[in-house]
């Protein structure tokens, strides 16, 4: 019995000894280190490597050619630079100066994509990993609004909902504003902010830094407090890879393939269940729609499916076409909508039909914004967009 006692102590502290191994003390490293001049240096500890490398998208872009639907494309790639090998094995490198901005980047080693160990801060863009960091120049800047800052923070959370039209159970991610838990009586005002193909309900929050961008929007004054309703719009997905019933590996073909009618069809699900379980302000005026990309085309038919729903409308590198819904677009603007806004890069393909969008809703007078900026079809401008529209909703 003794010797039985001894044994389990024994592997007791073995597995003691195993589980502080496994947290440890980091890699004694800095990286990446914000410089005093905005520059950024990238250190990697590989004594074996033969070369390091890293690829970020604040680096000069690369065009990459590939074939969808028999038709040869081109899109920008981030850069690609090579570290230098200093003393005992670490390789570094520092950027030029840049913008304030959240940027992301990877290590390659010998051509292998490598995460580096000393930044536990990382988000997943559909099923690919790559490092972050934010950089803020001067308060104010596009980095400073992505950063957590010393203001009120709202709360996020991730809820279970009901869809009895798509006969399933479906998960939402849900910011309220600071204050809310405080005072049940008051009512908020509702942005339901949907993402783009290969996405999911964690998308706006990992990627678009919601939570940060409205926590410091609204301590500012320059947003009604709101709440913003981020769902899966993947109607054959209930919730993102780890909180599904199912393991899978997202992709952007088989979201990007989908129609927007399950979404329409589907979409009352979702406000019921929001306006019953949140102190939520009712009514045309205070509800608004907006997406990216396979997100704003389904944002632009869910304003013309339920025209006198939506008081606010904000599409992002996305729009439904003109041609076959000139009836549906005339009753959205017949409901006199407070905001129709359009955002698109200057380098998106989408830009055609944003501009072709926006020149119909000239011809017949009716207000929308079209707002260009720099740029492609990338989550840069969707968090910039988003902090522009969030500070003209419900005013």
């Amino acid at each position: 019995m003794k010797k039985l006692t001894s044994l389990l102590a024994a592997l007791c502290l073995t597995a003691a000894a195993f589980a502080q191994q496994a947290l440890g003390p980091g890699t004694g490293l800095v990286s990446p280190e914000i410089n005093p001049d905005h520059s950024v240096t990238f250190r990697l500890f590989a004594p074996k490597a033969v070369m390091v490398q890293l690829t970020g998208d604040f680096l000069p872009t690369r065009p990459i050619e590939y074939e969808m639907g028999g038709q040869k494309l081109t899109y920008d790639a981030p850069g690609i630079v090579d570290l230098k090998e200093g003393p005992g094995g670490i390789w570094s490198y520092t950027s030029a100066q840049l913008e304030g901005e959240l940027y992301s980047y990877s290590f390659l080693v010998d051509g292998r994509k490598v995460m580096d160990p000393s930044n536990v801060y990382q988000n997943r863009d559909v099923a690919t990993w790559t490092n972050i960091f934010t950089l803020s120049a001067e308060k104010g800047d596009k980095g400073w609004y992505y950063e957590v800052h010393d203001v009120p923070h709202g709360t996020l959370a991730h809820v279970w909902y009901d869809s009895p039209t798509l006969g399933k159970q479906r998960r939402l991610s849900v910011y309220t504003p600071a204050g809310y838990e405080d005072h049940p009586k008051a009512k908020y005002p509702v942005l339901y902010l949907l993402h783009g193909s290969g996405g999911d309900e964690d998308a706006w929050t990992d990627l678009g830094r919601t939570a940060q961008i409205l926590d410091n929007l609204i301590a500012e004054g320059k947003a009604t407090p709101m709440i913003v309703v981020m769902p899966n719009g993947v109607w054959f997905n209930q919730a993102a890879p780890g909180a599904a019933v199912n393991m899978f590996q997202p992709t952007f073909e088989n979201s990007r393939s989908q129609s927007t009618i399950e979404v329409e069809e589907s979409f009352p699900d979702i406000m019921d269940f929001v306006e019953k379980h949140y102190h939520v302000a009712k009514g045309y005026a205070n509800t608004a729609v907006a997406g990216l990309s396979m997100g704003g085309r389904q944002s632009c038919m869910l304003s013309m499916h339920y025209p006198k729903r939506f008081g606010y409308v904000g599409l992002f590198s996305g729009v439904a076409t003109t041609e076959g819904n000139e009836a549906a677009l005339d009753a959205v603007f017949a409901a006199h909508p407070k905001l129709y806004w359009i955002g698109c890069g200057k380098a998106d393909g989408i830009m055609v039909n944003s501009r072709r969008l926006k020149d119909w809703c000239d011809a017949k007078g009716y207000p929308a914004i079209l707002y260009e900026s720099e740029g492609g079809h990338i989550w840069r401008n969707w968090r910039e967009y988003l902090t522009i529209f969030a500070q003209q909703l419900f005013k």
